[in-house]
């Protein structure tokens, strides 16, 4: 009888069966039941797409079941996008599951993310004893983290970083929300006190931070602080708060003198003079140190005004102040000028670091020049004429030098090229597959770990690939000389020649703008939603495309180099027949068309000290980056030709005459 027979026939019987031998169980021809490894699998590119597919579309399901058998290049993507779904469904309870990771991928540039955004979780769950049993040291230059650590340390009694808080405080550091119970604790203790909380108060109207203004207000006892009616009225209509104001003097109630310095600096804002003859007229009872604030208000925002009285305004603040900025805009209003006595003495007063920056090199030059030392303002300029900048033209044209672009360096060998492309594998795969924000992340951690020669190879992979923004990033970072071709590429020839043809445009101009505006990402999207190589906004982009006569215009079209190139151009040309000149439309096109007409109002005078007192800080070096990078593309279109920034420069002054 067969060996299931005798089984069955036992059971049947309420009987436990009798030993049957192993050999009856098994057909003689049945092979070993031994278990065989499935081999590990690649993470293939449509895995690792899905995967960032159901991220985005929160699907943990898939995602989680892709991390899972995630195996080899890349499979760090699919494993924390999983535990970032979790992260973000607010569980934080993953210890294990972190540490796994943190341990398989401790070089991978999302270890650093995925660690800060536990440990943010970790914090805002109060989950403390976790929290410090995972927080390093190097966390710590993450301020939200810091906050963290301190609120941990508190809860378990501890209060020796209170004047390592009290510091952090008083700097001019970002302020998140895990500050607050760290900030109030050290009220409650009395380790801020109360000039801290004024003298921050303070600071933060003069930067117009009405939100940390409140913030901070907040921290005072009722009645003590400043009154939120009050505090909108100087906001809005600062001249009524001031003419209705009660007479202040150094005995006045603290709120209340506050309230009038900021409203004095809103007045200012828009009215400097009638700010000046209001202060002039009241100040005298103040003590020396609020009368010495309102002046530097004044002065300042006399000087972002362009208005020619500022000089004075700064020369009645004494002793001067040590703040950096404030000094420089002394230094532009007297450019603006030509009081080089004024430039020369208050240069002397800001911090070497800052001094010795090519721009205050140059117009220290410039101001010994004018106080007729020739020979140590020609040192000066022999110096910063080896600047690659703005300034460094500025210099080699007042020593009657032109550009000359530096021949191409020695290519690297095909073993360095060869090394390079291995260790760039990983961006370039993301790349490839579209995964950019990604690619970009970890281009810039490989890069900073490359030597020059191999950041010069990167910079051709990636000029190679059409990825001139990371090209232009590590050709900037190789060995000297520069590799022109790599810094200043010129894709896209047929749409700027066409355009700039078809607007009587410089393509060296539109090649500048593009280079500064997105380096030629064509995909670029900015924090404000500007979009493609040219930047532009949506409303920017549907008016130049209703205007141009583009037909069938949608808002993804502007990322197709054709389009965007059309409507940034038809753009820059409306630019520079509503304000006279490529320069003016320059800094219109950053800046807005009005800020640029309202600028050249107040008279350009030398164009030099016109750029220079620029309000913005970011139109500023935005305008003069976009000029130094046309000059060079001139040179590099027209070798044979002197292309100097002077004939730009004077070009602006001549349109304002």
């Amino acid at each position: 009888m067969s060996g299931f027979l005798i089984r069955l026939f036992f059971l049947l019987l309420g009987l436990a069966p009798l030993s049957v031998p192993a050999t009856d169980l098994v057909m003689p021809d049945d092979p070993p039941a031994t278990a065989q490894p499935i081999p590990a699998q690649p993470l293939t590119d449509d895995e690792l797409l899905r995967a960032r597919h159901a991220f985005d579309q929160h699907d943990q399901t898939t995602l989680e079941s892709i991390a899972a058998r995630a195996q080899g290049q890349l499979s760090d993507y699919p494993r924390y996008w999983a535990l970032e779904g979790r992260l973000m469904q607010e569980n934080a309870y993953l210890v294990p599951e972190m540490q796994e990771f943190f341990s398989d991928y401790p070089n991978s540039p999302l270890t650093p993310l995925l660690r800060a955004h536990w440990l943010s979780q970790l914090g805002q769950n109060q989950n403390w004893k976790t929290f410090e049993t995972q927080f390093r040291p190097e966390d710590a230059h993450q301020p939200a983290l810091q906050c963290y650590h301190w609120q941990a340390l508190f809860a378990n009694a501890q209060t020796d970083f209170f004047d390592t808080a009290v510091t952090y405080w008083r700097s001019d550091a970002p302020w998140p929300d895990s500050c607050d119970p760290v900030f109030r604790q050290l009220v409650a203790a009395h380790r801020i006190r109360t000039d801290d909380l004024w003298l921050a108060l303070r600071h933060a109207l003069s930067r117009n931070q009405l939100r940390k203004a409140r913030y901070i207000n907040s921290f005072f006892p009722p009645f003590q602080g400043l009154n939120e009616d009050d505090l909108k009225l100087a906001t809005g209509r600062p001249r009524q708060f001031l003419d209705d104001a009660p007479p202040m003097d150094a005995h006045s109630i603290r709120a209340q003198r506050e309230l009038m310095l900021y409203a004095t600096l809103r007045l200012a804002a828009h009215d400097p003079q009638a700010a000046a003859t209001w202060w002039a007229d009241t100040s005298a009872h103040l003590d020396p140190e609020d009368r010495t604030w309102g002046w530097q208000q004044i002065a300042l925002q006399g000087a972002l005004n362009l208005d020619p009285r500022s000089l004075e305004w700064f020369q009645q603040v004494t002793p001067q102040p040590t703040d950096a900025e404030w000094l420089s805009w002394e230094i532009r209003v007297a450019l603006r000028q030509q009081n080089w006595a004024t430039v020369l003495d208050t240069l002397a007063c800001l911090p070497i670091t800052i001094a010795q920056k090519p721009v205050w090199q140059y117009w220290k030059a410039r101001a010994l020049e004018g106080e007729h030392r020739t020979a140590e303002a020609q040192t000066l300029l022999e110096r910063v004429a080896r600047s690659s900048s703005y300034y460094g033209l500025l210099a080699l044209e007042e020593r009657g030098q032109d550009l000359h672009l530096p021949p191409r360096p020695a290519q690297p060998n095909l073993e360095v090229q060869k090394e390079t492309r291995s260790l760039l594998e990983r961006p370039l795969r993301l790349y490839r597959l579209g995964l950019l924000p990604e690619a970009q992340r970890e281009w810039n951690q490989i890069e900073s770990a490359l030597t020059p020669l191999q950041r010069l190879a990167a910079a051709q992979q990636a000029f190679q690939l059409g990825w001139y923004d990371r090209s232009i990033h590590s050709a900037e970072r190789a060995d000297s000389p520069k590799d022109i071709t790599l810094l200043f590429p010129y894709p896209y020839p047929s749409q700027i020649q066409a355009n700039a043809s078809k607007y009587h445009l410089s393509e060296a101009w539109i090649l500048a703008l593009i280079r500064q505006e997105s380096r030629f990402f064509s995909i670029a999207r900015s924090r404000t939603g500007a979009q493609g190589l040219m930047q532009l906004m949506p409303a920017t982009a549907r008016w130049a495309a209703r205007r141009s006569g583009l037909k069938n215009y949608r808002i993804e079209d502007v990322d197709q180099p054709d389009t965007n190139i059309l409507l940034g151009t038809y753009y820059l040309n409306h630019l520079t027949q509503l304000l006279g000149n490529p320069i003016l439309a320059t800094m219109g096109y950053n800046a807005g068309p009005l800020r640029a007409q309202t600028w050249a109002s107040a008279g350009i005078g030398d164009p030099r000290a016109f750029l220079e007192n620029i309000p913005f800080d970011e139109t500023r070096d935005y305008v003069q980056q976009v000029l130094y990078n046309q000059v060079v593309y001139e040179q590099r279109l027209h070798p044979s030709l002197s292309h100097r920034l002077h004939t730009l420069l004077n070009n602006l002054s001549d349109a304002a005459q």
